[in-house]
């Protein structure tokens, strides 16, 4: 059997990792189906990217007698076991059990005449008593159920669903509107809210 130099060992590794950045470039902005629900889709991104790049590596080696393809599936085994670790919810170092990094994201309005706009949790919006909004609650990935309440008695048209339809009152200058998402995962439960502002 030839024996590859360090050399070709290295330059095989780093050919690896230029396809697995190519590929993970390319799968970033394809609409792909999510497998692991419980796993950021940056991550799935990443391990399909280093999977598809080792088949390829397979077919070009496989006609090589060099021991590079093993020190190849070394490397993408360790990556892909430190991306889960990264990237799994609930046992990830970076925070997304204790919400140091929030599932949620704020959300986004939208309105009859208005482009939609972004909003962060807490923020304050000016709405017309009576005008419906329909609010978009932004998230990671993840099974979860929301709880939607109108301190103030608006109309909520699913107040157990995550994206709503919001009917201000006509009858207050204003209102608190609170959500409470409880997310599948072993995560904590959280709570945003939107103050609302109502305009005659």
């Amino acid at each position: 059997m030839i024996q590859p130099n360090k050399n070709l060992i290295l330059m095989a590794l780093l050919g690896n990792l230029a396809l697995s950045a190519i590929l993970f470039c390319g799968f970033y902005f394809l609409p792909l189906p999510q497998l692991f629900p419980c796993t950021h889709p940056l991550v799935e991104n990443f391990i399909l990217a280093i999977c598809v790049a080792l088949i390829v590596e397979y077919f070009i080696f496989k006609k090589y007698k060099t021991d590079s393809y093993f020190w190849i599936l070394v490397l993408d085994i360790i990556l892909i076991l430190a991306a889960f670790w990264l990237g799994t919810y609930s046992i990830s170092p970076l925070g997304f059990s204790s919400g140091r990094i929030s599932m949620a994201q704020g959300f986004v309005l939208t309105r009859s005449m208005r482009p939609d706009m972004k909003i962060a949790s807490g923020e304050t919006i000016n709405a017309v008593g009576g005008s419906p909004i329909a609010i978009r609650a932004i998230m990671l990935p993840f099974n979860r159920h929301c709880f939607w309440v109108s301190t103030k008695g608006g109309a909520l048209d699913d107040s157990g669903n995550c994206d709503i339809v919001f009917m201000p009152p006509s009858d207050s200058t204003y209102d608190l509107l609170k959500v409470l998402i409880q997310p599948a995962c072993h995560l904590p439960e959280i709570q945003e809210n939107i103050k609302v502002i109502i305009l005659p």
